[in-house]
């Protein structure tokens, strides 16, 4: 911003303003290069035209200094990775006196342990046992709120099957999306030797390969 000191001049308290002599107090310098002409803010005066007899201590005389602000800013619902606000004003400080610009703010989404996102749904996987999945079970399952619904899990649910629950997904413009419930069916990974005789039993009852 501009420097308190000095008002964004440059100059010390009291000094006197010229006009500078690599500019000719006009703020810019022409460079050639071959049949073109390019023009940039002068270097030695900074694009104002004038320099001073005596610089700011403060800033040394470049007439602006660097702050360090915390701005609290609104996300909108639904915000996607790569979504951009623009925050009028709180950009550089603009040359020779122009505005400041504007600061642009791109959101990141931090992936989150449990839900996955598509569009405006979310996903989730939660497991149940081999018991549950052949009889059947009731299920709670956490939503975005921090709330839990109670799905209804029917017997010989297979790996893999997905259950919807309406309205509970992002909301974004008026529309609200639903949560999808990816089953996983967990298997003991060893057994004891009275286990693994029942399962047999039950496989050969049932006409099973094992």
């Amino acid at each position: 911003e501009a420097c308190a000191a000095c008002g964004g001049s440059g100059a010390a308290p009291g000094s006197t303003l010229s006009a500078c002599a690599e500019c000719r107090g006009t703020g810019t310098v022409s460079f050639g290069y071959g049949g073109f002409a390019v023009k940039r803010p002068c270097p030695a005066c900074r694009g104002r035209g004038k320099v001073a007899a005596q610089r700011c201590p403060s800033c040394q005389g470049v007439g602006e200094v660097r702050l360090e602000k915390r701005l609290m800013i609104n996300v909108p619902p639904g915000t996607d990775t790569g979504t951009k606000i623009r925050l009028k004003g709180h950009g550089p400080r603009g040359t020779g006196g122009a505005p400041a610009g504007d600061l642009l703010v791109s959101f990141q989404v931090e992936p989150d342990r449990f839900f996955r996102r598509d569009a405006l749904d979310v996903l989730c996987s939660v497991s149940i046992n081999v018991a549950q999945a052949m009889l059947g079970t009731k299920l709670k399952v956490r939503t975005l709120d921090g709330k839990h619904v109670v799905l209804r899990i029917p017997a010989g649910t297979q790996p893999g099957r997905t259950f919807r629950v309406r309205g509970q997904g992002i909301e974004k413009g008026g529309a609200r999306g639903d949560q999808l419930v990816e089953i996983q069916v967990e298997v003991p990974p060893k057994l004891t030797p009275e286990q693994e005789a029942v399962v047999k039993s039950w496989a050969d009852s049932a006409g099973l390969k094992y």
